[in-house]
């Protein structure tokens, strides 16, 4: 791979040094992913609010400061003044997460040196970097094969790629509907996250190229908040659960998200934990954490429960309100005798710690059939909708019923 080499600096320091100020910690995680993609880039510090901004600055003399407009402690006009002031020669670029033309003409008179919004592509931002110096940029080369210059490593690829689906707002999200069987109403929706960026990969590759990176509780974050978009298109009595990693969960950050207005909406979904060899989860304080989310009115749901100790540690750890069948046993349920007992066996053990049970994936009339008689209650698949954009959520939620069954009816039992 081409790469363009760093540029030694007068002071014998090589590339452009950029600091960062901003008090969204996910933007500042972000930028330093960014800026490290960059190889004529060097982080060299970063602040959440104006006095940390000129401390930075004092301390590290960065070529370029970022500077966020609003920011606790006066400022990024606070900031800019004292920046300019005490620093001549580090130029200042104002970024704001708003469009608002008093406050760039404000942020340019004090001294910054350009102006770039947080919802400009990443090559923007990038080169808006290199023009505050006056040095060119333009975006790497497309990758060739080379006996000379060896490839990026992994984590080197893996980090810009992240950073850029976080920062360019590339991550979006699909509602698959969650059926009542007693109502035929939709009474949530399982939130299925996409990455937009092509080639398309799977959720679940991006959420390990996060993790490898250090950018998974910001690339949870911004899933999570693509995903809440959506509870101002639905009922307020309908539900949103999105799959979580309990190291994303037991943060401060991603607690903040979730605010008293909209707990009560929100459904938490963890996959079996991982255990230790003395069978205690890794997670050891995630029921500490639920329990603090459960005051506000958050509720957990199990996913992929089926047979094992996993599962049975998974619901006798966090006590969930909703249980999710593996969708390899909705799909094999009618298969055989066996299979049936494996879907017994979960479902009463759900049953046991109080929590409802969801069948996903459910695609035929004779998977319903055998998930009705072991008392599955709500159901989501290709039997019931395909996953609804937020768009499609504009509109009324389905409400379904195969024409074999009928609601459930107590009444009418106990009169026959």
């Amino acid at each position: 791979m081409s790469i363009v080499l760093p540029t030694e600096r007068a002071d014998g320091s090589v590339g452009i040094r950029v600091a960062v100020a901003d008090d969204e910690e996910t933007v500042v995680d972000v930028l330093r992913s960014l800026i490290g993609s960059d190889p004529t880039l060097r982080f060299v510090g970063a602040a959440n609010d104006a006095e940390g901004a000129i401390d930075v600055a004092v301390r590290e003399r960065p070529d370029v400061m970022l500077v966020d407009v609003r920011m606790p402690g006066g400022g990024g006009l606070r900031a800019v003044r004292e920046i300019t002031k005490r620093c001549p020669p580090t130029k200042v670029v104002a970024l704001s997460a708003h469009e608002d033309s008093n406050t760039v003409i404000r942020m340019i008179s004090a001294g910054a040196r350009a102006y770039v919004r947080k919802a400009e592509s990443t090559e923007k931002i990038l080169r808006t970097i290199h023009r505050a110096v006056d040095e060119p940029w333009s975006a790497p080369p497309a990758p060739h094969l080379t006996l000379i210059s060896p490839p990026l490593s992994v984590s080197d690829e893996r980090a810009p790629r992240v950073a850029r689906a976080i920062l360019d707002g590339e991550i979006t999200a699909e509602f698959d509907p969650i059926v009542d069987l007693g109502t035929g109403r939709t009474i949530g929706f399982d939130v299925r996250p996409r990455v937009a960026t092509l080639p398309h990969r799977s959720y679940d590759s991006w959420l390990a190229d996060a993790e490898a990176t250090d950018l998974l509780l910001d690339f949870e974050l911004g899933a999570f908040r693509a995903a809440t978009r959506a509870l101002r298109e639905i009922p307020p009595e309908l539900f949103l659960e999105f799959e979580v990693s309990p190291a994303t969960v037991r943060t401060a950050r991603f607690r903040r998200a979730i605010n008293r207005s909209i707990a009560d909406r929100i459904v938490l979904g963890f996959s079996p934990l991982v255990l230790a060899d003395d069978l205690t989860p890794a997670e050891v304080n995630l029921g500490e954490t639920l329990a603090t989310l459960r005051e506000r009115g958050v509720r957990v749901s199990a996913r992929d429960i089926g047979p094992g100790l996993p599962s049975l540690r998974q619901l006798l750890s966090i006590s969930p309100e909703f249980a999710r069948l593996d969708h390899t046993l909705t799909r094999s349920v009618s298969d055989s005798f066996s299979n049936h007992a494996i879907v017994a066996s979960a479902t009463a053990c759900a049953a046991e710690v109080g929590a409802k049970v969801i069948a996903a994936d459910v695609a035929s009339d004779d998977q319903l059939e055998e998930l009705l008689g072991l008392g599955v209650g709500m159901i989501q698949g290709p039997i019931v909708s395909d996953p609804l954009t937020v768009t499609e959520l504009g509109g009324k939620p389905p409400t379904w019923m195969p024409t074999r069954f009928k609601p459930h009816d107590p009444d009418t039992e106990s009169r026959e």
